[in-house]
């Protein structure tokens, strides 16, 4: 313990480290030292004084309750998977991502997802297919047609 902060170490390694307070009752959380349990038990992320009380965005709330009341309980363990992403790429690259979805009434990990990479330009870059091997035609693509003597052998030679 220190006069303005409190570390905790285990086995050598610091694992958290707080601001300490001299107020009564007062309790300060980081909500990052919970997204691993919030993992286990998504779903008390609604109650979790931690996220009710951070100091995150309100952007960050508001996705939430949209993601639970279109997913439900799957809804919360994709927005904690959310939280967990500002470890790699930082808070501020995720709430404009976030924001850029809730402009777009999107409220989906998938979709959150997409816009990081877009935001830290590590997407698969799709190359385009070379037009001497593209048919311009779609007469002139061919496509071998399927045996269904095959699926005989499949149901046993039983013809249903």
């Amino acid at each position: 313990m220190f006069v303005d902060h409190v570390i905790v170490v285990a086995q050598n390694q610091v694992i958290a480290e707080h601001p300490r307070s001299y107020e009564r009752n007062q309790m300060i959380t980081n909500l990052d030292h919970y997204l691993e349990a919030l993992l286990k038990k998504p779903r008390a992320i609604r109650g979790a004084h931690a996220f009710q009380s951070s100091d995150l965005p309100d952007v960050f709330r508001r996705f939430h309750r949209k993601m639970r009341e279109q997913e439900g309980a799957a809804g919360d363990r994709k927005f904690i998977r959310l939280l967990l992403l500002h470890r790699e790429i930082g808070m501020e690259k995720l709430t404009q991502a976030l924001r850029e979805a809730e402009q777009a009434q999107v409220y989906r990990y998938e979709v959150v997802h997409e816009i990081i990479q877009r935001l830290t330009n590590n997407y698969l870059q799709v190359q385009d297919l070379s037009k001497e091997k593209t048919p311009v035609n779609l007469l002139d693509y061919k496509i071998q047609k399927a045996n269904v003597a095959q699926y005989g052998q499949l149901t046993g030679g039983q013809m249903k």
